[in-house]
């Protein structure tokens, strides 16, 4: 069977401000749709998604997963551009240090700085939901615990925003990413040694680790983009679009507040409305059928998380915010090998902070035009002004 043809561009500016309905739309076609601008396939509902996401060694990443082959040959050899035992390799080397045992002695830290964020912005009562709230504990937490010198800390936004907006390679969005990448490259071959980078942060954790798992320190230095690039832009996104979801959904802010026990399961369901990657793409190893689509070797297929997250057959009234849904499996984080490495860091921030507010808030409200993020990749916003009613 063929896939049905979509034509309209994944990646125009107004796809990127206004996703659902063309997510509805490509699964109203199928599993499986041929992407006619992007020439590549998209697995667009959550069996689909399910399925390449659990078939690393058919659908590859090591190939990279920007559309665009001269974006992977610049990206292979980090985590996520990886596969095999190369990735695992990799992964044992850079996901140790944030995995949840290892995140305790940082409990503390993350739930006074919570505290304090939430005491300012209720004070405030008026503020913008991404800067002000948002940006504030990943910038706080993860700038300090990569450890980067003062150049590479302060362009870590921008740098990982630049290869996001690289998953697509051809549009004027990536065209810029690769000039603003010219900076990051410029930064690592100047401070890609152990000496140069804050002691006791994860940066240079690589550095020191690297020789006994294999790893030059030419590798080193390619591996350390997996805590620049994705670090921060996925917890920020899912962080900033809560507040729209608390306003619009105040009954479901009320459960939360009346039961802070269920505040892990309400962090999940946003990451699953809010689906911060909209999509990566894997190179097809060998001839395949994906829910009976031929797929020849060679293809791209993009997977496309936020579409699978709102599918109706996986999701009862998918485009609802239920926080006590059970919603573990949503892709939001990504599934199988590939799985967000930074998911745990993000849930104990994201957890701490929403305990914060629903001590002290007893209402959102939307006070402003809401401007989403014009990211290829990242589906955020970029302002969102607001007002809390204190409690």
């Amino acid at each position: 069977m063929n896939a049905p043809v979509y034509s309209e561009d994944f990646y125009s500016d107004e796809a990127i401000r206004d996703p659902l309905p063309r997510y509805a739309d490509m699964r109203g076609l199928g599993p499986v749709v041929w992407m006619e601008k992007q020439n590549a396939f998209a697995a667009v509902k959550y069996t689909s998604v399910i399925e390449v996401l659990r078939k690393p060694e058919i659908y590859r990443s090591g190939q990279g997963i920007s559309l665009n082959d001269n974006v992977n040959a610049l990206l292979v050899g980090s985590t996520v551009n990886s596969d095999g035992d190369a990735h695992h390799r990799r992964r044992a080397l850079t996901a140790r240090p944030i995995m949840p045992k290892n995140l305790e002695p940082l409990e503390d830290f993350i739930h006074n700085s919570a505290e304090g964020l939430a005491d300012k912005l209720v004070a405030q009562g008026t503020f913008d939901a991404v800067p002000e709230f948002a940006q504030v504990l990943p910038l706080s937490i993860v700038v300090d615990l990569v450890g980067l010198n003062d150049g590479g800390s302060e362009n870590m936004l921008a740098w990982a925003a630049a290869t996001f907006d690289l998953m697509d390679g051809f549009n004027e969005r990536s065209q810029q990413a690769f000039q603003a990448l010219v900076g990051l490259r410029k930064y690592l071959d100047e401070h890609g040694k152990a000496e140069a980078l804050k002691e006791g942060g994860l940066a240079r954790r690589i550095f020191e680790l690297a020789p006994d798992s294999g790893f030059s320190e030419e590798d080193a230095a390619q591996l350390m983009r997996d805590y620049i690039a994705p670090s921060l832009d996925t917890t920020i996104s899912a962080t900033g679009y809560a507040p729209y979801l608390f306003a619009n959904f105040p009954k479901q802010w009320d459960k939360m507040r009346a039961n802070p026990d269920i505040i892990p399961n309400a962090v999940e369901e946003i990451v699953r409305l809010s689906s911060p990657i909209r999509s990566f793409s894997r190179s097809v190893a060998e001839d395949t059928e994906l829910c009976g689509v031929k797929i020849p070797a060679g293809s791209r297929v993009m997977v496309v998380y936020g579409s699978a997250n709102r599918d109706a057959d996986m999701w009862e009234d998918p485009d609802r915010f239920d926080v006590t849904r059970e919603v573990r499996k949503h892709v939001g984080f990504g599934h199988g090998h590939h799985i967000c490495m930074g998911q745990h860091l993000a849930r104990r921030e994201m957890i701490n902070l929403f305990a914060a507010m629903a001590k002290r808030v007893k209402r959102w409200e939307i006070i402003g035009t809401p401007k989403m993020t014009m990211n290829n990749s990242i589906h955020a916003f970029a302002k969102l002004p607001v007002r809390v009613v204190p409690v």
